[in-house]
């Protein structure tokens, strides 16, 4: 498995291990708990979420152009 890319360019180190954000929204996903409250385990929650906020920025819109261009060419 591919471990997971270092951080480019200047500025603070990472503190947090993002394979640990990774299995936290897995387990979310998979339990259906709360953001608020993953288990001590897991990075801190807000920390949880902005790195999924930020993962996932322009996905629907990605998602939405992508879909519109297949409809597009099957309607000629």
């Amino acid at each position: 498995m591919e471990p997971l890319p270092k951080r480019r360019g200047p500025g603070r180190p990472r503190r947090v291990d993002l394979r640990l954000v990774l299995n936290a929204l897995f387990y979310l996903t998979r339990t259906g708990c709360q953001g608020r409250l993953l288990p001590r385990d897991f990075p801190y929650w807000a920390t949880v979420c902005y790195y999924f906020d930020r993962w996932t920025a322009g996905t629907g819109e990605r998602l939405n152009d992508a879909l519109r261009e297949q409809l597009r060419v099957q309607v000629g």
